[in-house]
Parts: C-alpha cells; structure tokens; sequence
C-alpha cells in the first residue's frame, strides 16, 4: 500500500469520528436544556405556592385584627409578594347555634406563567374572639 491509500482511508474515518462526537454534543445540549427548562418551572410554581400561603395568612391576620371582617359577604383583595401578585378572597359565614364566625379565606397566587391556590378554614368565637385556625391546604384551581 502507498501513501496515498492510507490517507483515503483517514478522512472518512475522521469525519465519522467528527460526526458521532458533533451528535453526542448536540444530545447533550438539548438534554441540559429541557433538565434547566424544568428545574426553572418548579421554582416559579413554588414561588407561586408560596405567595398563596402568604395571602392565607395575611387574610387570617384581616380576621384577628377584626373578627368583623367579611360582614357584608365577600371581602377581595390582592398583594404583591415579591414579584408575585396575589388575589384573596375572604367570605364569612355565620353559625348561630354555636356562636362563631367561620371564615374561608381563598389566595389565588402566580409567579410568571405559574399559578397555585391555596385555601384556609378560620373560626371565630362571636363573644371572646378567639381565633382557631381549622385548616390551610392547597386546593386545585
């Protein structure tokens, strides 16, 4: 064999070489991609779960602070937490037979494109005012 032979056999090796190691790079790129595209998108929901809590707990801060609240129906409301905007919804109902306020106080959060609600229960004693706190969940939208 000449020379010249064995350098007709080098450049197809070589651009095969080329090639397998240009498509592992590319697979990479593309698998590194949608892992950050995920890992962002569980931040913004968790931002928006967040700022859902918040706006529950700022509404059970409205009732303590007046157990009054809500007496013509539905309060609404928003904040900001952050970037995150939030929507709360407080409403009242009253018990007679047992002589308590029971609140249902309802953020609505989102964080960019992600939005998360969160939903709690209060009951207030109409003659001392003492506040109990029944539950705080996420509730589906």
């Amino acid at each position: 064999m000449t020379a010249r032979a064995h350098g007709q056999i080098a450049l197809p090796f070589v651009l095969l070489v080329g090639g397998i190691i240009a498509e592992i790079v590319i697979a990479g790129s593309v698998v590194s991609f949608f892992a950050s595209a995920s890992s962002a998108g569980e931040q913004l929901s968790l931002r928006a779960l967040s700022a859902a809590y918040a706006g529950v707990y700022d509404g059970i801060m409205r009732i303590s602070s007046n157990k009054e609240t809500a007496s013509a129906g539905t309060v609404n409301y928003s904040l900001s937490v952050g970037d995150d905007s939030v929507s709360i919804s407080i409403s009242r109902t009253v018990d007679d037979p047992l002589n308590v306020y029971e609140y249902t106080v309802a953020a609505t959060a989102s964080a960019r494109n992600r939005r998360r609600k969160v939903v709690g229960d209060v009951v207030v004693e109409q003659t001392t005012g003492v506040l109990d706190i029944v539950s705080v969940e996420e509730a589906a939208l």
